[in-house]
């Protein structure tokens, strides 16, 4: 029987910490990506009752093309049930003409194309380099660079 041994929590969100600050040159993004998302956990005090549930970064535009200029700024909330149940993440702005992302910036992981299908095994890193590449698609390019001019945020 091919059994998968459950990560707590805790010790899963330790580990996306390690490679989201590049703890001993560990991350988890790859190719195209690497320097162009950043990300890691939110200022707390000691008073957080849950201080690795939440976490801000930047992902920069497709290199090359308009959205190429601009940083787009995300949070993203772990839920209790991870890593069963995917992080959640929301853009702050600027504004996108991205299918997975809705009015209020929360994207929804099965928009993605190709279809993004959390699991245990994948991590924080997973999430952003599929909406990264997502960000590609041809609506959104055309209408980044304009509603960011425009001071059009979430």
């Amino acid at each position: 029987m091919d059994q998968k041994i459950k990560i707590p929590r805790s010790f899963k969100l330790l580990e996306e910490y390690d490679n989201a600050v590049g703890k001993e040159s560990k991350t988890k993004l790859t190719g195209q990506h690497r320097g162009l998302i950043n990300y890691g956990l939110m200022d707390y005090t000691r008073e957080s009752k849950d201080p690795l549930g939440f976490w801000r970064g930047i992902i920069i535009g497709i290199q090359g093309k308009q959205s190429g200029e601009l940083f787009y700024n995300f949070e993203v909330t772990i839920p209790p049930k991870y890593p069963d149940v995917a992080p959640i993440v929301r853009f702050k702005g600027p504004k996108m003409d991205l299918s997975a992302v809705d009015s209020r910036g929360y994207v929804n992981l099965s928009k993605l194309e190709p279809r993004f299908v959390w699991s245990q095994d994948k991590w924080i890193a997973d999430v952003l380099m599929a909406i990264r590449n997502n960000m590609s698609s041809p609506s959104c390019l055309k209408t980044c660079v304009q509603r960011s001019r425009d001071g059009n945020y979430f």
